[in-house]
């Protein structure tokens, strides 16, 4: 979907996201119960917070791009990472519309709903997007030469089940970006008792 998204047709357009009011997160600690321990997870560049019992999808994995997803048990949620390189360093704004683009072209169509928000702490852009058969409540994050989606996704003709998107989105929060050297080093060989990735 990205081998997109970027290149000289990002350099100098006006984004449409370049003056979004900024979100303002809760004071309160995220809570820790319901997911498993924060994973390195080296396909994504990120540390992962899986949440406990949810099952993973086989991994998709392109030059410059990778997509993990994992299902909640009713199959109506998923909590799931996108990521992506760049050859230039570009703020989410910028890259936003592309990516927007490559979505739409894959998806059928990619409508962002309601009003998006900047989140310098993420650094990126936190937006809710219908594309397909699933909307998707996303933080888009671009630092260095990377790009990541982490979001929420639950499917448009299922009933929404609330208690697992909390948990999702409580995942989606406690992901990190960027692996330090030694978690990158060892990220590919990681055991535990939930699979990361299918076999």
């Amino acid at each position: 979907m990205l081998a997109l998204v970027m290149g000289a047709g990002v350099i100098g357009c006006q984004s449409p996201y370049a003056n979004l009011p900024d979100y303002h997160p809760s004071t309160q600690p995220i809570a820790s119960s319901g997911l498993q321990e924060p994973k390195p997870f080296a396909p994504a560049d990120a540390v992962v917070v899986v949440p406990q019992g949810w099952e993973a999808d086989k991994l998709k994995q392109e030059d410059n791009y990778s997509h993990q997803v994992w299902k909640s048990p009713s199959g109506n949620t998923c909590y799931g990472i996108i990521h992506f390189g760049m050859p230039l360093p570009l703020p989410a704004s910028l890259v936003l519309p592309k990516y927007l683009d490559a979505m739409k072209e894959s998806e059928g169509e990619a409508n962002v709903v309601g009003q998006p928000q900047k989140d310098d702490a993420l650094p990126g852009i936190r937006l809710t997007v219908e594309c397909g058969d699933y909307r998707m409540r996303t933080n888009f994050i671009c630092k260095g030469f990377g790009g990541w989606s982490v979001y929420v996704g639950t499917l448009r003709n299922k009933p929404e089940q609330p208690a697992e998107i909390e948990l999702a989105e409580r995942a989606r929060e406690k992901t990190k970006i960027g692996l330090p050297a030694a978690d990158a080093k060892s990220a590919a060989n990681v055991t535990g008792t939930e699979p990361l990735v299918s076999k």
